[in-house]
């Protein structure tokens, strides 16, 4: 069974909007020790100090681009005992920076079937 690989209308508008500056889906994971997701940032959102490192690496890498979509795991464990994730913890698989809603759509499609959607998170 094929797997929707576009971004629902009411998730848009909330991405889009005002109501989320990030969205997620958990994937299938081939390594038993690690969950992995794929999520798409509206970079535009955030505001950006010259001083500031409060975001993630990859969404300060990507401030010049309206949208970020990156398919990324973390190891289980670290999710049972860290109270927070940083850089560190995130095996980052594919990173995208986007500027427009077809070209998100267009890379969900690539993504492999056997990577199919298990749980689905409107916000990060």
């Amino acid at each position: 069974m094929n797997e929707q690989k576009t971004i629902p209308r009411s998730v848009w508008y909330g991405l889009d909007g005002k109501s989320y500056d990030s969205i997620a889906q958990e994937l299938n994971s081939e390594d038993p020790l690690s969950r992995k997701w794929a999520a798409i940032y509206a970079i535009y959102k955030y505001e950006f100090l010259p001083t500031d490192f409060q975001y993630h690496d990859f969404i300060n890498n990507a401030k010049n681009s309206r949208y970020v979509t990156i398919i990324f795991s973390v190891p289980i464990e670290t999710l049972k005992t860290s109270d927070g994730i940083d850089d560190r913890d995130i095996n980052i698989e594919n990173l995208e920076e986007m500027n427009s809603e077809e070209e998100i759509n267009n890379h969900l499609k690539k993504i492999p079937d056997k990577s199919r959607v298990i749980h689905t998170s409107m916000a990060l």
